[in-house]
This record gives structure tokens, C-alpha cells and sequence, in this order.
């Protein structure tokens, strides 16, 4: 009976053990995309056609011709950080977490960015989704693939924690389309 509790204990201890180290991952986590919130949403005017300057039309050609007007796109964060394309045995050393507000609070830039739950494929929205986060020994990495009607950028950046603060260090093209 004793043997009980003590197997008992030892996989309760496991798991109290487990779950803090977790914690402390996702609070990297949360620190890191805080920190580096611009580096990760760099490169958005890329999918803005509003800044596409428009050729003029000779009047003779088109009677009624008017210049269309697009709007500035906003940028839809989904608000999960997901892990996709892996194994079981590699999604265990992976993070994942929900973001919030209070990660994209050092965001500056002219573009409006709004916390979505689902991307719903409208055309004046860049929807950013994080993916395949891992934190391991003062060294992170993540995906970032952006979307855009269909233009999509896939990305993965490198940091490493240098005085309490992370760094970025590259990005890697993983795919564009």
C-alpha cells in the first residue's frame, strides 16, 4: 500500500515539475514576442497595394474611367500560437500559448493590427499566424507566415536572450507564394 503513494507522489511531483517548466516557457514566450513584436511583423508593406501607384488611362480609351481607390490593409493577428507539421515526440519541446493585447502593445507602425480568432480570407486583411515556437537554452526560434488573399510569405526568425533581453539574430525564407 505504501509502494502506491509513493509511485503516486513520484508522478505527482513529475507533474508539478512539468507544468513550471512550461510556465517559465511561455512566459519567455510572452516576453519575446512583447520584445520583438516589430521584427515580427516586418515587411507588411509588402502585401499593401494601396501603396501601388495607379498608371493614368488616356480619357479616349475608357470614356467613364475612374481610378480605383484601395484601402490601407490592417493586419489580423490570430490569436494562437500553434504547432503544425510535427511529431508527437517533437511537439513536447514546442511552446504554446494565446496571445494578447499586452504582447502587442510595442507595436508601432502605420498599420492597424487587431487580435483575431479565425482568419475569414477577407482581401484588405494581412493575417499573421505564429507557429512551431521552441525556447530552449537561452535560444528561441518561431514561424511566421503571412497571408494575403493569395500571397503568403512563411518565415522562421532566430533569437538568443542576451542580458535579459532577446535578440534577434536572422530570418529564414521558408517559403512564398
Amino acid at each position: 500500500m505504501i509502494g502506491n503513494f509513493k509511485i503516486i507522489g513520484i508522478i505527482f511531483l513529475f507533474l508539478i515539475f512539468s507544468c513550471k517548466k512550461q510556465n517559465g516557457a511561455i512566459e519567455d514566450g510572452r516576453e519575446l514576442i512583447t520584445e520583438n513584436i516589430n521584427v515580427l511583423l516586418d515587411s507588411v508593406e509588402f502585401f499593401d497595394t494601396s501603396r501601388m501607384p495607379v498608371s493614368s488611362v488616356s480619357l479616349k480609351d475608357f470614356k467613364k474611367y475612374k481610378p480605383v481607390k484601395i484601402k490601407q490593409i490592417k493586419i489580423g493577428l490570430l490569436d494562437s500560437i500553434t504547432n503544425e507539421n510535427l511529431t508527437s515526440n517533437e511537439k513536447s519541446k514546442f511552446v504554446k500559448f494565446n496571445i494578447g493585447k499586452n504582447e502587442i502593445f510595442n507595436f508601432r507602425s502605420k498599420y492597424i493590427i487587431e487580435i483575431l480568432k479565425i482568419n475569414n480570407y477577407d482581401s484588405n486583411i494581412l493575417f499573421v499566424k505564429f507557429s512551431n515556437f521552441r525556447i530552449e537554452n537561452n535560444l528561441a526560434n518561431i514561424e511566421v507566415k503571412k497571408v494575403s488573399g493569395i500571397s503568403m510569405t512563411h518565415h522562421k526568425y532566430y533569437f538568443k536572450k542576451k542580458n535579459g533581453r532577446w535578440v534577434f539574430i536572422k530570418k529564414e525564407l521558408l517559403g512564398i507564394g
